[in-house]
């Protein structure tokens, strides 16, 4: 491609239109309508169209229970909560992640302590998870980042040796699998987040599956209205504290209504999603700049929030930012999404996050976090992009065009290069 680079005052590579995101058709309006004008806008228990999608979400992942909440970060929250995660716990965390994997943890005033990443998946790495377990150590929480599945055969492993419990954050990865298996359905709980760029959306919300009653029922005793926990509440320790002191956390039937119509699409979407990822990077797997992920094996699939790439330094001379930055010109929806590992951010490194240096302040002996601590993370920072974007419906002429845009930037390299100079040289 010889055209002059966008950034440079060119023709953006990428003409065809991106797939629109949520959906919103007239079969969700429909349900939507319904559901507002014939149930109550404010469900507190699992009635009526919430309770058929905590059903529905709960069995397709082989789960006995579904909780819906009114975000990913509260159903992360109350599944930590839930496992019986309790202040001054450590728990195993990414420092390559969105906050609310993180925060989840902060919350129920227990310590992160981070663990490195695999440079492959940019998920937890096993054996890192191993290596930081102390006596304190209560649950790791495992982030499927960009839909990529984490090894969860290991992770599990590493989890029942040490007797810990493992929340899966698949925020990012609904209808993604391992081993064969939907990912949400191998840890002690699993969270999803419904938010209107989430692979299934109700606009906003969340969900939290699990199996064992009594993680679900002390979930749902801090997180939900007394009116519920009157009617589903088993256990007397939990029965006995049956009050209006818990957070709130219900879903909104609009959210649910959304996300129940648009479940039995996913399946689709999600193999929709998988192709488009393959033609964007069978488009770019030679250029030299770019590394794609290496396969995955037969049995797991990726389930491609965004579509991750790698930046090789040094093969033309731009940065991984200009790079992104030349991309966006071109109409790619470029992003970085980690530019610095959580551990070295100011909350962590001053111990603020409640003040007077709580959680933190809870532990036995000082809680550091040191550059190094994590090398692989603090290396992937330097060099991950993702193209954004839902890729829901097959878009094998948008793919062609981003690999294009792609490629372009790379042949004017050594002109935004002189671009990226003169600009810098007049601030």
């Amino acid at each position: 491609m010889s055209q002059t680079a966008a950034l440079l005052g060119g023709t953006p590579a990428v003409t065809a239109a991106t797939p629109s995101w949520p959906l919103v058709d007239q079969e969700t309006l429909a349900e939507i309508t319904r559901v507002i004008t014939e149930e109550t806008l404010c469900p507190v228990g699992a009635e009526g169209t919430q309770g058929e999608f905590e059903r529905e979400f709960a069995a397709l992942h082989g789960r006995k229970y579904g909780l819906a909440v009114n975000g990913g970060t509260a159903a992360l929250m109350l599944a930590l909560h839930g496992a019986g995660v309790q202040p001054g716990d450590e728990v195993i965390a990414s420092p390559f992640t969105w906050g609310a994997s993180v925060s989840c943890i902060l919350q129920n005033f227990a310590i992160p302590i981070f663990a490195d990443i695999d440079p492959h998946t940019f998920t937890l790495d096993p054996d890192s998870i191993e290596r930081r377990i102390t006596l304190r150590t209560k649950a790791i929480v495992v982030v499927h980042i960009f839909g990529f599945p984490a090894d969860m055969t290991r992770i599990m492993e590493v989890a029942q040796r040490h007797g810990l419990a493992v929340i899966e954050d698949c925020a990012q990865a609904h209808g993604g699998k391992h081993a064969g298996r939907l990912l949400g359905s191998w840890g002690t709980v699993g969270a999803f987040s419904l938010q209107a760029s989430k692979n299934l959306t109700g606009g906003e919300g969340g969900i939290l599956v699990c199996d064992d009653r009594e993680i679900y029922e002390r979930a749902m005793s801090m997180g939900t209205h007394p009116q519920r926990l009157y009617a589903e509440l088993e256990l007397p320790e939990f029965r006995e504290k049956i009050d209006s002191l818990a957070f709130n956390y219900r879903m909104h039937s609009m959210a649910a209504a959304m996300a129940n119509t648009q479940l039995k699409y996913l399946e689709e979407w999600t193999l929709a999603r998988g192709r488009n990822a393959q033609r964007l990077y069978d488009a770019v797997r030679d250029i030299p700049y770019v590394h794609v992920p290496d396969p995955l094996l037969e049995t797991d699939r990726h389930a491609y929030y965004n579509i991750p790439f790698t930046y090789e330094p040094g093969v033309i001379p731009l940065s991984r930012d200009e790079f992104v930055e030349a991309l966006k010109a071109e109409q790619v929806a470029a992003n970085i999404y980690v530019k610095v590992p959580l551990y070295l951010r100011p909350r962590f490194q001053n111990h603020d996050y409640f003040g007077r240096g709580y959680p933190w302040a809870l532990a036995p002996e000082p809680i550091e976090y040191r550059k190094g601590d994590c090398p692989v993370a603090e290396r992937m920072v330097m060099v991950e992009f993702q193209v954004s974007g839902n890729y829901y419906v097959d878009e094998p002429e948008l793919m062609a065009q981003i690999g294009a845009a792609i490629g372009k930037v790379g042949e004017h390299a050594a002109e935004l290069r002189a671009w990226f100079d003169a600009k810098k040289a007049q601030s």
